[in-house]
């Protein structure tokens, strides 16, 4: 078993997250640091099981193969589990950041919030690069509503919806803020990162065992 993988894995996600728990995100990330660390001790026993039983293999092949399908199969689906609640914490501390960087107009409605919504969706469908256009909407746009939703949770869902790639449009949104250096944007601007190296984690993991 090719445990350098994994090893790298963790250590790419962890590199990234440990200067970010400060302030008012060092509990969420903190929890985030808690899930990938069982996700170390997993996998650290998983190893010594199957140091075990590779030794085992000599008497009784098949039903020591077996064992060791047993075992991924379960240390699987603790990273599945254990991952699916670092993933949940660390989108909780992205909502916390834009709620710090971006205000909610006072004066907006639920359904003032809704309908602008629902017309910059129409929008921004039509654009092949709607990072893009959402930039320059944000740029162009007076309306404080508007700048809200494009910068806030909604922009940053579309664009997951759209499949597109979040660090150039945080990086642009955080020059526009001027607050690359706060905790909050330091969060923004290191959340996709994060994402994908935990992303890259649980690949790696489901990947033992594969022929």
């Amino acid at each position: 078993m090719d445990t350098g993988e994994i090893e790298r894995s963790i250590e790419a996600v962890l590199s990234i997250l440990l200067p970010l728990r400060q302030g008012e995100f060092l509990e969420k990330l903190s929890k985030v640091s808690i899930y990938v660390g069982a996700v170390e001790k997993s996998y650290g026993s998983l190893r010594n099981a199957m140091n075990d039983l590779e030794m085992k293999s000599v008497a009784d092949p098949d039903k020591s193969n077996q064992e060791v399908q047993a075992r991924i199969k379960s240390f699987q689906a603790s990273v599945k589990k254990s991952l699916s609640f670092a993933r949940l914490n660390l989108d909780a501390a992205l909502v916390q950041a834009l709620d710090v960087l971006v205000r909610r107009p006072r004066s907006a409605s639920k359904k003032d919030e809704q309908k602008k919504a629902e017309a910059l969706k129409r929008a921004f469908d039509s654009s092949a690069e709607p990072d893009k256009a959402m930039l320059q909407h944000y740029r162009d746009t007076s309306d404080p509503l508007d700048k809200y939703l494009v910068a806030g949770i909604f922009g940053h869902e579309y664009l997951k919806q759209r499949k597109t790639k979040l660090e150039e449009f945080d990086r642009a949104l955080c020059e526009m803020l001027s607050c690359g250096e706060t905790p909050a944007g330091n969060m923004l601007l290191h959340h996709a990162a994060l994402r994908r190296a935990i992303d890259e984690l649980e690949h790696a993991c489901l990947a033992i065992g594969q022929v």
